[in-house]
């Protein structure tokens, strides 16, 4: 379903199109869509924090309720569909429940995870690789891996900053994830056994969100100065898996919110988008150097799906 150059923007108002217009016979379009997933079954999204639908051959279904807050959602490369949820838990989306997975769990590491305001940690993303190794990324507590399926878990965390806001698998190449830090970009080309931290000085380290070109190895990483207030967030690119960085042309002087987890898409020939601002869509044509606005009279948004 993926490649056909399209984006459809999850917001507070349902799903909308590019140009703002509503995706056609949604049955939850005054809803918020709050996270979302395409891959070979269909595309399954996250509604209100607690619904899970899904588009398989062309018809919407919801799948199950949750009492849990649903954050992050993937497709698995055998078809299954996992959740990351509050409490940071992990779970299956089966008959109409939530199959929570017991090895992650019992995970040792758990009693380590934390969030800077003192609430329970989250599992905050998920990703993918090619060969079907799954990462999941605690927040705070780095990043987890399953080469099974998701039946055990391992946790990451050589040389890399606990607190990790989105991890990525290489759209390409299994050996390579990589991930957005509040301690700046971190990379490894060994399946997350061991990570390198590259940031080439970047004025600012804090990020939240990162992606990468297929076809070109060029990445994208948001920057601010922090969490809170007004971050002047930022965009910048590198062609050399990050050993530079150089900051991007077309978005705006001042950029107040934190381009988040979920805000970058990258699609195929050199074309990506942004959210700036949460209401605000920007859109590359050749690989990120230059960024023209799309629009900026958009509901809450919240992510994208390439379709």
């Amino acid at each position: 379903m993926r490649n056909k150059g399209l984006i459809w923007l999850l917001s507070e108002k349902g799903i909308l199109a590019e140009d703002g217009s509503p995706i056609p016979n949604l049955p939850f379009q005054n809803d918020s869509v709050t996270a979302g997933n395409v891959h070979k079954p269909g595309i399954a999204v996250i509604i209100n924090k607690h619904e899970v639908w899904t588009l398989i051959d062309d018809k919407w279904e919801k799948i199950l309720t949750s009492e849990i807050k649903l954050n992050c959602i993937c497709w698995v490369e055998t078809g299954g569909l996992l959740l990351g949820t509050e409490q940071a838990r992990l779970a299956w989306a089966r008959n109409g429940e939530l199959d929570f997975i017991e090895s992650f769990d019992l995970l040792l590491d758990r009693k380590q995870w934390y969030t800077p305001w003192g609430a329970p940690p989250d599992v905050r993303s998920l990703s993918v690789a090619t060969d079907g190794t799954i990462y999941a990324n605690i927040h705070v507590g780095w990043i987890a891996r399953s080469k099974d399926n998701g039946n055990t878990w391992q946790i990451l965390k050589e040389q890399i900053e606990m607190d990790v806001h989105q991890v990525v698998a290489h759209p390409t190449n299994p050996n390579i994830v990589f991930a957005a830090t509040a301690d700046g970009f971190f990379i490894s080309s060994d399946y997350g056994k061991t990570f390198v931290r590259k940031w080439d000085h970047i004025p600012e380290k804090y990020q939240r969100a990162c992606a990468c070109f297929a076809e070109s190895n060029i990445y994208l990483v948001s920057v601010s100065n922090g969490p809170h207030g007004n971050v002047a967030a930022s965009l910048y690119r590198s062609k050399n898996e990050g050993d530079n960085w150089e900051k991007v042309d077309g978005l705006p002087a001042s950029i107040s919110d934190n381009i988040d987890t979920y805000q970058i898409a990258s699609l195929n020939d050199g074309i990506a988008y942004i959210i700036v601002n949460n209401t605000s869509l920007f859109k590359t044509r050749n690989y990120g150097k230059d960024w023209i606005k799309v629009e900026d009279k958009f509901p809450r948004l919240f992510g994208m799906l390439a379709i």
